[in-house]
C-alpha cells in the first residue's frame, strides 16, 4: 500500500482584522469589527470579519452591522471599514512565507492555502514539527497568527484547521480520521450551510458519523451529485491533489453568504460593493486586466445562477465592474425570492496593460 499523503491546510485567523491590527497595534485586545459603518446602530451593510474578542459577543461574518452593534456591548469596540489593498499586500507577503514550507503549494483564496508536505515532512511527527515552525514564521515575520490542519487529504485538513482556532494546530493521522470526524456536526463539511444542515437533520443526520452511515442511494435522491461529495468527505475520502500554481489565474472571484436571507436591494448592494473592492484590489496586485465580469446568485431555495458580460476591451478600471454588476443584480432582485449568497468574478484575464480608452468603449458586446 502506498504511503499516505501529508497535506496542510493553512488558514489565517480573522485575516482582515489581523491585518488592521498590524497597522494599529493599539487596538489589540479590543473587539474589532471590519465592515460597514455601524451608524450608531442604524448603519447598513454587513460584518466582513471580526476579532475573537468581538466573536465572544456572537458577532459573525455576514451579520448585519446594525445587529453586530447591538450585540457587541464592549464600549471599547473598534469599527473599521475595509482596506482591501492592505489585505491583498499582506496576503502576497504571507503566502511567500507559507509556500517556502511546501513540496507543492496551492493558494486557496486571500487567506488560505493547501500544502502537500509529504516529502518535506517525511513522517507525521515531522509534520507536527514543520507545522509548528510554519506558524512561528508567520507570526514573527508578519505579526499575525494562523491555524494549521494536517491530514492525509485536503478535505480532512480543512476541517482540522478549523478545529482549534485561533492559532491552532491539529494533526489527523490516517488511523484517526474516523474518530476525529465522527462526532462533529455535519456543518463542519465545507459547503454544508444552515439550510443543508436542516434538511439533513430532518433525516436524523446530525453528525458526520450519521452522514457516513446513511445509505448513499437515498442521499443521492435528495441531494443529487452533491450527495457523493458529502458522503466521501464524511468517510474521510478526498483524492483531490494539491494543485501547483501554473500561471496567472483564470479568474478572480469573491463571494459572501448573507447572515440572513434578504431581498433588500440596499443590503445586497452594500455586500456587492465590498466584493467589487476585493476582486479589483486583487486584480491590481496581480498586475492583470480583465474583460469579463460575472456574478453568482443563490436564492433562499438554493437555486443558483451565474451571469457574465464581456467588455469590448481588456481593462484594469473598476467602473465597468460596478456598472455590470449593478445591471446583472437588478434582474435577480426583481425575482421575488430572498437571496442567500452573491459573488463577483472577473475572468478573461491577461497581463497586458490596456491602453487608455474612454468609458463608452467598455460597452458590453
Amino acid at each position: 500500500m502506498a504511503a499516505s499523503r501529508i497535506v496542510f491546510h493553512v488558514d489565517m485567523d480573522a485575516f482582515y482584522a489581523s491585518c488592521e491590527l498590524t497597522e494599529h497595534p493599539e487596538w489589540r485586545g479590543k473587539p474589532l469589527i471590519v465592515g460597514a459603518d455601524p451608524g450608531d446602530g442604524r448603519g447598513r451593510g454587513v460584518v466582513l470579519t471580526a476579532t475573537y474578542e468581538a466573536r465572544k459577543f456572537g458577532v459573525r461574518s455576514g451579520m448585519p452591522i446594525s445587529q453586530a452593534y447591538r450585540q457587541c456591548k464592549d464600549p471599547d469596540t473598534v469599527y473599521v471599514q475595509p482596506h482591501f489593498d492592505l489585505y491583498v499586500r499582506m496576503s502576497r507577503e504571507v503566502m511567500v512565507t507559507i509556500q517556502s514550507f511546501a513540496d507543492v503549494f496551492e493558494s486557496w483564496g486571500i487567506d488560505e492555502a493547501f500544502l502537500d508536505v509529504t516529502a518535506r515532512a517525511g513522517s507525521w511527527e515531522g509534520a507536527r514539527v514543520l507545522a509548528a515552525e510554519l506558524k512561528v514564521q508567520v507570526r514573527e515575520r508578519h505579526g499575525i497568527t494562523c491555524s494549521v490542519g494536517a491530514a492525509p487529504n485536503k478535505a480532512v485538513a480543512k476541517i482540522a484547521s478549523d478545529f482549534q482556532k485561533p492559532d491552532g494546530l491539529t494533526v489527523v493521522e490516517p488511523e484517526a480520521i474516523e474518530s476525529f470526524l465522527a462526532p462533529m456536526p455535519v456543518n463542519r463539511i465545507v459547503g454544508v450551510g444552515r439550510k443543508t444542515s436542516e434538511r439533513l437533520e430532518a433525516l436524523g443526520i446530525h453528525t458526520i458519523a450519521d452522514l457516513a452511515a446513511y445509505p448513499s442511494e437515498d442521499l443521492a435522491k435528495l441531494f443529487g451529485s452533491w450527495a457523493t461529495y458529502m458522503g466521501n468527505v464524511a468517510r474521510g475520502i478526498d483524492e483531490t491533489p494539491v494543485q501547483p500554481w501554473t500561471g496567472p489565474p483564470k479568474s478572480i472571484g469573491s463571494e459572501t453568504t448573507f447572515h440572513e436571507d434578504t431581498r433588500d436591494p440596499e443590503a445586497v448592494w452594500d455586500i456587492a460593493k465590498d466584493l467589487i473592492e476585493d476582486v479589483h484590489a486583487r486584480l491590481g496586485h496581480e498586475g492583470l486586466a480583465y474583460r469579463t465580469v460575472g456574478i453568482k446568485v443563490r436564492f433562499e431555495d438554493f437555486e443558483t445562477f451565474t451571469r457574465a458580460r464581456s467588455l469590448r476591451v481588456h481593462t484594469k478600471d473598476k467602473d465597468p465592474i460596478v456598472e455590470q454588476v449593478r445591471a446583472m443584480l437588478r434582474e435577480f432582485l426583481e425575482d421575488g425570492r430572498d437571496l442567500r449568497l452573491i459573488g463577483v468574478r472577473l475572468a478573461d484575464l491577461n497581463e497586458k496593460t490596456p491602453s487608455a480608452v474612454s468609458l463608452d468603449r467598455f460597452t458590453s458586446e
